[in-house]
């Protein structure tokens, strides 16, 4: 049994039973009563949990609240059924999954292990990436050198960059690299599934960084603004949404920011206003339109235009397609 198991175990039975003898852990986990003793000097010791022991009842008990370890177990299982299921994607199982797997598993309490395979993480996109293009990328990254892009954006457009790479990220299951464009100056964000070459660049970073690619500056740009693609200033955003899915808008976490107000319409129909700072309203956008007619932004008025914009194409869409005798859409004017 894993250290970690028995330091969870001694630190749920201090919490849930008030206390707990070293003899006692022992005989459960089969190890000696000084291996326990380190254990629980290990917790005091490292992780400032404070325990001490009691002469009168010879067992160990908390002195005062310790949650650092509340849900340990728990957290754990939720991360095993994570790494399970990116082990199970054909894009990023690694080599040797079944021993890291096994790995993790060792440290779940023997208790969950017999419901861990009942218990599932499903990624909403698990997109392809090139193993090429990430090496390069992360080589880039360990040189210190730049990297040499051709990049189509979202709209079509393709340009060649020549970037100063600072992360990688997966973001529900596409992967991003953040970096430093030199040709705007400031830092960009570059969906890998769009980057048509990629090959590093014979120059190394700058030295000293630039104040923009400083870690500070990167870390704030990463935790700015709702979504992935982010930029220079964020704008507030306010979303309201109606009806079954207030409630549950109400307890999800978009932006460490937000702000969350619930009401009621005139019409007595519940509804929670949600506002998040936001760069690109790209993301935002669709994730408003992915709720139907229950979601609709408040402010700016900028979104709100984009937001009536898409629905009137969605409209001239959908009035351009009649049927089939036999049932088929047909485009007016061309083929199925």
């Amino acid at each position: 049994m894993s250290q970690i198991e028995r330091i969870t175990y001694i630190d749920r039975s201090l919490r849930e039973r008030g206390s707990i003898k070293s003899s006692e852990a022992a005989r459960r986990f089969e190890v000696s009563n000084r291996q326990i003793v380190r254990d629980i000097e290990y917790l005091r010791d490292r992780l400032d949990a404070p325990i001490e022991y009691d002469h009168p009842t010879r067992a160990y008990r908390y002195t005062a609240s310790f949650d650092s370890l509340r849900f340990a177990d728990e957290k754990l299982l939720i991360f095993y059924a994570l790494a399970k299921r990116m082990a199970a994607n054909e894009h990023y199982v690694p080599v040797v999954s079944a021993e890291l797997l096994s790995d993790i598993e060792s440290h779940i309490a023997r208790d969950y292990r017999q419901v861990s395979d009942r218990i599932s993480y499903e990624l909403p996109v698990a997109e392809k990436l090139s193993m090429e293009d990430f090496t390069i990328a992360c080589q880039a990254m360990l040189l210190e050198r730049r990297l040499d892009l051709s990049y189509t954006d979202a709209k079509g457009g393709r340009s060649e960059r020549s970037v100063e790479p600072e992360r990688l990220i997966n973001y529900s299951g596409r992967w991003y690299l953040v970096a430093y464009d030199l040709l705007r100056s400031d830092l960009r964000t570059f969906h890998m599934s769009r980057i048509e070459r990629i090959a590093l660049s014979k120059h190394r970073v700058a030295s000293p960084r630039p104040e923009a690619a400083g870690k500070d500056r990167v870390d704030r740009f990463i935790a700015a603004g709702f979504g992935i693609f982010k930029g220079g200033d964020t704008v507030p955003a306010t979303i309201r949404v109606h009806g079954s899915a207030a409630a549950l808008v109400a307890r999800q976490s978009w932006h460490p920011e937000q702000k969350v107000a619930r009401g009621t319409d005139e019409r007595g129909s519940p509804y929670t206003d949600l506002s998040i700072p936001v760069a690109d309203w790209t993301e935002l956008l669709g994730r408003v339109l992915s709720f139907g007619s229950a979601a609709e932004p408040l402010a700016p008025p900028e979104l709100r235009e984009r937001w009536k914009a898409e629905i009137a194409r969605l409209s001239a869409l959908a009035e351009a397609d009649h049927y089939t005798d036999d049932g088929d859409i047909r485009r007016r004017g061309g083929g199925l």
